[in-house]
Parts: C-alpha cells; sequence; structure tokens
C-alpha cells in the first residue's frame, strides 16, 4: 500500500497507524511537468515507537476534497487509511482520515514515505 515503507520498517519494526501522534507539517504543491499538471500533499508526522520518536514524511500524491482544521500549534491525529482500489475510480485509490478528532480526510492516488529521521521533540 505505501511505497518506500522499507524505510519506516527499519526504524519502526512494528509500525502501526496508531503509532502516528501529530502533524508537524503539512504542505500542499501544485506541479507541472511535460504539460501534465498534478499535486503532492507532504505531511511530516511524529511517530512514537518503542525504538523512540521519528519525524516521517509522508507524500501523499494527487490528493482531492482536502480538509483539514488546525488546533493550534501541533495537530494530534489517529490516522486512518482505507485502500479504496476496488472501487475503480479514477485517481482515487486511499482515503485518509482522521478518526479521533475528525480534523484531517482527503484521498489520493499514491501513498509514499520520503524520509525517517530520529526526534526529540516531544508531545503531550
Amino acid at each position: 500500500m505505501i511505497k518506500n515503507n522499507g524505510l519506516l520498517t527499519r526504524y519502526v519494526t512494528d509500525f502501526s497507524y496508531a503509532d502516528i501522534k501529530c502533524i508537524t507539517n503539512f504542505n500542499l504543491s501544485f506541479i507541472k511537468d511535460l504539460d501534465i499538471y498534478s499535486s503532492l500533499l507532504d505531511i511530516d508526522f511524529i511517530v512514537e515507537s518503542a525504538e523512540g520518536m521519528y519525524l516521517v514524511q509522508f507524500r501523499f500524491r494527487e490528493p482531492q476534497n482536502i480538509r483539514f482544521e488546525s488546533l493550534g500549534y501541533f495537530q494530534p491525529v489517529n490516522l486512518a487509511i482505507r485502500d479504496l482500489r476496488k472501487k475503480g475510480w479514477e485517481n482515487i485509490k486511499y482515503e485518509v482520515q482522521d478518526n479521533e478528532n475528525n480534523t484531517l480526510s482527503f484521498y489520493c492516488s499514491e501513498i509514499e514515505v520520503i524520509s525517517v529521521s530520529k526526534t526529540s521533540l516531544e508531545i503531550e
């Protein structure tokens, strides 16, 4: 489901979406490459595991119907990703949403782990 997932599991051996604690960065960009327009949504999450705290950047390609409500200086989440590929929708393969606070939801065509780094950032 997630491209480049091995990068994440190298640091967080038993990764689960429940390990994602909060959003630290939310960046939506629109690009044109070879006369093809597309969009990217990069979100940095804090992942808490037995191995420690990690800053993990996920990239979501072709995000649609984005809804994001910020609660302040850091954004707690209870992330859930549903696989919608069997529905056969064009450019929509996944639904991403915050099940706890209902502050984040969108659809996308692809999910990829971009980077993982150890962090000392503490969440309360």
